[in-house]
């Protein structure tokens, strides 16, 4: 099988686009257009494999998503999975 869904690539493209260490989620959503829950759980997993790290509610001020994220950073790990061919 072939997956073909390349939105966890758009994610990591959109923060590394952004142009700031934690561009904050509702940044992030303005570029991909996924639904709130769909990029909190996105978001969620990227962070368990590696590529990102989150800042939730408690680390800064402002909106978050449902499961408490509210900014999102690319670790070295997802900048090199952006360079190379991950997806």
């Amino acid at each position: 099988m072939i997956i073909t869904d390349t939105t966890d690539f758009d994610i990591m493209k959109a923060i590394a686009a952004l142009k700031v260490p934690y561009p904050k989620a509702d940044k992030i959503n303005s570029l991909v257009n996924l639904d709130p829950e769909e990029l909190a759980a996105r978001l969620g997993v990227l962070e368990m494999e590696g590529y990102i790290k989150t800042k939730t509610e408690a680390d800064m001020v402002g909106d978050s998503l449902p499961n408490g994220i509210s900014a999102a950073g690319l670790t070295n790990q997802g900048r090199r999975a952006l360079s190379g061919p991950r997806w």
